[in-house]
Formats: C-alpha cells, sequence, structure tokens
C-alpha cells in the first residue's frame, strides 16, 4: 500500500495568502531547560497551508467544521492533471469525465509554489464559468494544487461562492507535484472547531 502526503509543511517556507498573519509555534516548554516536557503553543489563521474550506466560509449559514458531512473529505477521489497556462475553463474540465458525488483533485503544475515562502499572486485558478459546471455536475468536493480556488484578482470570490453556495467543499494548497494520474482514497479532515469557516488539515492519498 502507498500512501501519498499531499500536505505543505507548516514551518518558515509556508507561503500565507495575501497579507494573511504567518503561523506561529512557541515552545512553551523545554526537556533541556528542565521542564516535564515539551510542549508548544501554535497560532495560526483557519486558511493555513494545506486547508479545506467550509460552505460558513461565504455562505451565512452554510456548513461549519463540526457539522460538515466528513464524506466531503474522506473516499475515493480522483487526481487530473490539468496543463493550462490561464487560469481553468470549463473547455479544460470537460474532458475529465467529471460524475455526480466525485471528489476532484486537480493538479495545474503549482505544487511547488508550495514550498516557497513568497506568495505568488499570479497563481491559476477557476473562472466563474469552470466552478459554475462543477456545480452542474453536483460534486462532492474539488481541491487545487496552490492556496485559492479563485484568481487572486478576482472581484468578490465568485468562484468560492458559487461552490460552497452548492454545498461543495474546496480544498487549497494540495502537494501533488509527486502523485500520478489516478483514483485515490483521500483522508483530509478538518479540526472540529464550532462554527469553524475553515480548518488545516492532513491529506493523504492511499492507493486504491
Amino acid at each position: 500500500m502507498k500512501i501519498y502526503d499531499i500536505t505543505a509543511e507548516i514551518c518558515d517556507n509556508l507561503p500565507i495568502y495575501g497579507g494573511e498573519k504567518r503561523p506561529e509555534i512557541t515552545n512553551t516548554k523545554r526537556l533541556e531547560n528542565g521542564d516535564s516536557s515539551n510542549f508548544s503553543q501554535i497560532a495560526f489563521t483557519s486558511h493555513t497551508g494545506t486547508h479545506a474550506d467550509m460552505p460558513l466560509h461565504f455562505i451565512p449559514g452554510g456548513d461549519a467544521c463540526h457539522n460538515i458531512a466528513l464524506d466531503h473529505f474522506y473516499g475515493r477521489a480522483k487526481v487530473v492533471r490539468i496543463a493550462v497556462t490561464s487560469h481553468i475553463r470549463k473547455e479544460d474540465l470537460l474532458p475529465l469525465n467529471i460524475e455526480a458525488g466525485d471528489i476532484l483533485l486537480l493538479n495545474t503544475g503549482q505544487s511547488i509554489y508550495m514550498k516557497q515562502r513568497e506568495f505568488k499572486k499570479d497563481y491559476l485558478a477557476l473562472v466563474p464559468e469552470a466552478a459554475e459546471y462543477l456545480a452542474e455536475k453536483q460534486i462532492k468536493t474539488v481541491g487545487i494544487d496552490y492556496l485559492s480556488i479563485d484568481p487572486y484578482d478576482a472581484a468578490d470570490f465568485p468562484a468560492h461562492k458559487i461552490l460552497l453556495g452548492n454545498g461543495i467543499v474546496i480544498l487549497e494548497g494540495l502537494v501533488l507535484s509527486d502523485v500520478p494520474e489516478g483514483t485515490y482514497t483521500l483522508s483530509a479532515l478538518p479540526l472540529k472547531f464550532t462554527g469553524g469557516n475553515g480548518s488545516p488539515v492532513r491529506a493523504i492519498l492511499v492507493e486504491r
């Protein structure tokens, strides 16, 4: 059984979207200082690194971390390579044989940027028409290999609102560079924050 770790490491090289706060890990106890154990305090935003967006992120009254159906984050997933040089359009998705209930993970070749501290504003994402197509196909979850499913200069986050408004969960910041195209079992469970609009996840793919 082969397991692919598709999670970005939370470290100094982790890119942070826009002007969001960087994660902070503070050692509050250390064995070397005579403390009884090693202990840390961790502070980060709900959309740090490899993370899941809940409907509540943009949809009033939408599902949150504590009450979202976990089959959005665990189950059969398709990894597909999208070879584009501009944002993903509906035409780019048509050949993918997308079916209702799919967990679809889009490898756009951007995973390398999840290991570079400087935030890349010209990343590849979905245009609204592509998001509408995925909603029409009634997929369960869509993932992408950088920090947003919307282009950085998109006004009012249309792809987020289309997808989350149709109950489609979004996984962002995936590291897919070493994963061949194919079908896997995904596990990318969010933390159970009450009212959480998003959560970092430890995402893995297991060969089926």
